[in-house]
Formats: structure tokens, sequence, C-alpha cells
């Protein structure tokens, strides 16, 4: 869209001046400076890479100016020439590449990183006023604010263009300013502030900047959730700075991106250098203190196998993610390392490109008719097609049946009781099933998602589309649990996974309560929110499942005991009086939490 406006820019105005910046802009430069440790020679470095950044403009001629990094002193520094000699000399401004009248390309030498004074200088966008007439002009618009109260990474991942965007450091924005800018906020009753910072809790400062979201809540009522993307190597005051947040009801799902936990992947992108077991440990403190979140998990990253993803699945619920791994697929960013050939023919990379669907989405979100593509890897050298297919369809299942908690209670007791792993338990009821005999609900969900695995695999949509659900797409995850829910096949469902765990614990020689299997998978059952509910609902068991559960998620490990335990399930305090209204407030408006379960007494 953006070449797109450009384009029709310069035919209408042919003097304008257009100027591109940001991370797709291709920067060969950055590239070689980022290959530190590279068994490369500079030249073998160069081979392919050297021509993307001319490529970029002898492509798109309507472009005057590439900026590449950090924009604000740029800019100005393009102002400046601007109002000398309307731009005709390019040679003085740093940080640029750009073609010249006679053709030839120039990319002129880049500035260092701007430090802590530097960013201390550049004037507030919030408080300068330069929004708030656009705001008075739309009083019923929901803005989100893009902010960050630091800038850099000190971690250089081979798919990612965080650090290497930023040359590794942290920068900081003056506290003052921090805090002013937060108060705006507030007083303009905006309701969504997603903090653009690589590693929000990094630094102990972040407890204090919590306190001034937590202050312009109390104050105006507003921002109403915050989001955050965690620290990868997070402390005690990365959970404290959470705790902040949670308290004062900002907490939107705090992301604490792991990608892989697979020793061999994490080498080989470069982030290895994350101490995992502290890691764990903090999410695992974050679950007890009640702190939401949600991990990111990357599909297919280099040496990665279908068998360590599972693992990976069991080692992060076994270490307090209840809430939501969020299993995104790798796609390649221009300007990183895996962006290289090199890398890529390294590790046999089969990559398709795909148009970029917004979740939950309009199917036509633009009328232009303009598509945005993004390029998706569907096979490694450790995971090849079949393989990928196997294990995309294994994630969604991961989605549907503890994330989107159809399952999650049982799987917590089968866990607890017989010490079976979730991501073992998972892959029963995806694809080992059927060798206990015939489950056609198990069958049509494996089917679904492998269809949709193919799909997305020949540069398909990477969600399911449904006119009649919303006119939106949906997650596979999502799109199979209103499949079940509205044709009425929850009951059948139970019933054939509680087969399926009977057979399989036999299978393993295991002694287990067949009472148990069952109280456990009908509580879950019981809790689900359904629509059209309008009576709270009484069940009574012989196992205290409820508190082994609740335990559970916080990290505590009760003994399993017999007697008489009476539930009152509180089904008419939320309540959904049409699929439609179901299908947004609690399918769709639920995702990021997992809040799929009723209150339970």
């Amino acid at each position: 869209h953006s070449l797109a406006i450009a384009r029709g820019y310069k035919q209408r105005n042919p003097n304008g001046i257009v100027i591109f910046g940001g991370p797709q802009v291709p920067d060969s430069k950055k590239q070689f400076r980022r290959n530190r440790t590279t068994e490369l020679t500079e030249e073998e470095q160069k081979r392919k890479r050297m021509n993307f950044t001319p490529d970029f403009h002898h492509l798109n001629p309507f472009i005057d100016i590439g900026v590449h990094g950090e924009g604000e002193r740029v800019f100005r520094y393009i102002l400046e020439q601007f109002a000398i000699d309307g731009l005709h000399d390019k040679s003085q401004i740093p940080s640029i590449s750009y073609v010249d009248s006679n053709g030839t390309f120039h990319y002129n030498n880049k500035l260092e990183r701007m430090n802590h004074d530097e960013l201390a200088e550049t004037p507030s966008p919030l408080t300068t006023g330069v929004f708030d007439k656009l705001i008075a002009l739309h009083p019923d618009q929901n803005w989100i604010v893009m902010y960050e109260t630091d800038r850099g990474c000190p971690y250089t991942c081979t798919y990612c263009d965080w650090g290497g965007a930023t040359e590794d450091r942290i920068s900081r924005f003056p506290m003052e300013q921090v805090y002013h800018d937060i108060l705006w906020i507030g007083q303009q009753r905006i309701p969504y502030v997603w903090v653009c910072n690589a590693n929000f809790g990094i630094l102990e400062r972040d407890i204090q900047i919590a306190e001034f979201f937590a202050e312009a809540k109390a104050k105006y009522g507003f921002p109403k959730f915050i989001n955050t993307q965690n620290a990868k190597n997070p402390k005690k005051h990365t959970i404290d700075a959470l705790k902040v947040l949670q308290k004062a009801g900002l907490n939107k799902a705090t992301v604490m991106s792991q990608q892989s936990l697979n020793p061999p992947t994490l080498k080989a992108v470069e982030r290895d250098n994350m101490k995992m077991d502290d890691y764990l440990e903090m999410q695992n403190m974050a679950a007890r203190e009640g702190i939401e979140t949600m991990t990111d998990y990357i599909i297919p990253m280099p040496e990665e196998t279908y068998e360590s993803v599972i693992n990976g699945i069991s080692t992060l619920i076994k270490n307090g993610q209840h809430n939501r791994i969020q299993f995104n697929n790798l796609s390649i960013l221009r300007n990183t390392k895996m962006g290289e050939p090199e890398y890529q023919e390294k590790y046999e990379f089969e990559i398709v490109k795909a148009r970029i669907i917004n979740l939950h989405g309009k199917k036509e979100t633009f009328e232009t008719g303009i598509d945005e593509f993004q390029e998706l890897v569907v096979s490694t050298s450790t995971m090849p097609r079949p393989i990928w297919l196997k294990t995309r369809a294994l994630c969604w299942a991961t989605d549907l049946f503890y994330f989107n908690k159809l399952l999650q209670i049982p799987m917590v007791i089968l866990d607890k009781e017989y010490g079976l792993d979730y991501g073992e338990v998972i892959r029963v009821l995806c694809e080992d099933f059927e060798k206990y005999g015939q489950f056609p609900i198990l069958s049509e969900l494996r089917d679904l998602f492998i269809k949709a695995a193919e799909e997305m695999r020949n540069g398909g949509e990477e969600y399911i589309y449904s006119k009649e659900w919303l006119d939106i797409y949906w997650p596979p995850g999502e799109y199979a649990l209103i499949k079940l829910c509205v044709e009425d096949k929850l009951n059948s469902f139970y019933e054939e996974v509680k087969r399926v765990f009977s057979r399989y614990l036999r299978e393993k020689g295991m002694p287990f309560s067949e009472s148990l299997l069952e109280e456990s998978t009908t509580l879950n059952q019981k809790l689900l929110k359904i629509p059209f509910q309008t009576e709270d609902l009484q069940l009574n068991l012989t196992y205290n499942v409820w508190d082994i559960y609740k335990a559970v998620r916080v990290g505590q490990c009760p003994p399993l005991m017999q007697g008489e335990f009476k539930h009152i399930i509180d089904r008419t305090s939320e309540r959904w009086n049409s699929w439609e209204e179901w299908y947004e407030k609690m399918v769709w408006w639920c995702n990021r939490n997992g809040a799929y379960l009723y209150g339970n007494k």
C-alpha cells in the first residue's frame, strides 16, 4: 500500500519528494555489520546481498530517498537540505540511499545509534500536540498508541530485525517525558497502548513506568489495556513491573517470547544466550502471581523437529503457561540474517509467498484491491514438507484441546496423577487415536487441520474464512471449536476422548481410575462457555479435581482426595443469546488469555 500510494503521488506530483524508511527498506550495509560470527568471508557474504538496496531503488524509481536506521535526525537533515537547494544535492545527508539524475546509485555513510541524550532532544509527538486535532475530529474512534519508553534490543536473533535494526544497544527516553506522555494518553481517553519496547521489564525503571500507567488509569480511567513484549531474560523486577499493571487492571496478556526450546535451534538462530532455567522460573512466578501471559513459539525454526516441538509444548505448559502458546509460522523479514540467501540455503528453507490475512479480519480488508504478502517457511532440512504438515496440525490441535480449554482439566489430571506429558497426550488425540478404534469426530478435526496446513503450504491463506460466522477469518483452533458447538458434536467429542484416554492408559499398563477420568472430563465439558444458558448448574463429584486444576495453574501440587465435592457452575453472569454474540464475545475476545471456562464455586 505504501508503494502504491507513493507511485500514485509521484504520478500526480512529479516534483514531489518521496521518502521511505523503516525495516522494509533493504539495507545491505547493515547486514554485513551484523555478520559478526559468520564463517563466510566478506566477499562470500556480498555474493547475493550486495544488490538488495540498489535493486529496491531501480524497481521503484518513484522513491527519491531511502532512510536506513533511526529516522528522527535523518529526516531533520533532509528538511535542512531541502531548505537549502530543494534536495538537489543529497551527498551530505547521512544514512540514506538514492539514485541520482544520471541513474547512479549512492549509499551515504550511516550515523551511529542515538544515545540517551540525543533521544532526550527529540520532542514527543504526543505532548507537542501533533495528534490533538485528529483526535478531536473523531471523538468516537477507539485509538491505539504505539509507544516506546526505550529503544533497542541486546539480542541478535537471526529471524528478527529488532536488535539488528538498532545495533543491539538499549537507549532510554527521559522519565519526565515518559511520565507526561502517559498522562496525555489518559487525558485523551485512549483505550489501548502497545508498548513497543523489545524487552519491557529489562530495566528496573520499568516498575516506575508501570506505576505511571496505573496512575493515569486511576486519574482518568484510561488507558484500558497495555500490551507488552516481555524481557527475554526476565528478572524479579520484570515480574514486579507486570504485577503493577495486573493490579491496575491494565495487563492484556504479556507476551513472553520463547520461539523455541530446542538447544540446536537456539544456537542456529543465535538465541542460545537466553537463560532457560531463569526464564521458565519467571514464567512459573508470573502464573503464581496471577499475571496473564502468552508465549510466542515459531514454526518451523532451523534444526527444529516434530519431536522437539512436542517436547517444547510439554515444557512450557509444565512450567506454567496455561493461557496461550501462540504458534507463529516463520516468516522471512528482509533485513534479518535469516533473510540472507546463504542462511536459507544452509538450512534448506522452502519459502512460499502468501497473502497477509488479518486474524479475525474481514475477507476484503482493503477497498484498493491491493494485497500485502509475506514469505512463509514451510519446510526445512529437519522439518521437510510432510513433517511440517504434521507439526502445523499438532500446533492447531494444541490450541483447540488445551488453550481453547476443551480438555485442559483432564490433561492437567493426566499429567499430575499419571505423569503423561502434555505434548504426548496431544499427539495421541491428533494422530495416534486411530489404533484404538473408530473416532469420527477426532478424525474430522485432524483432517480439518491437515487440509488447512496443506492450503497454507501451497501459498494459501493462513486462517480459515467463514462467511456464516461473522464473515471473518478464524484461526483453525477457534474454527474447530465453533464447528463442534454449532454442529452439536460436543457430547460425541467428549465420549470419544474418554475412550481414547482409557485405551491409551491401558496400553501403557498404568493402573488408573475410570471415575477420575470421567469426572475430570465431565467437569471440563460443563465448564465450557456455550450460548443459550439460562440456569446455573450443580455438579457433584467424588474427587477434588477442581482444586487440583486451580492449584496446578499457579504452580502448586496438592494431593488427590476422594470425598463429596459439590460445584455450582455460574452460567448466568455471562450469557450469549445468539450464536453471533457468542462467536464475537466468547470465542474471539477470549482468545488472548484463553478465558473459555465459566466461573465455579
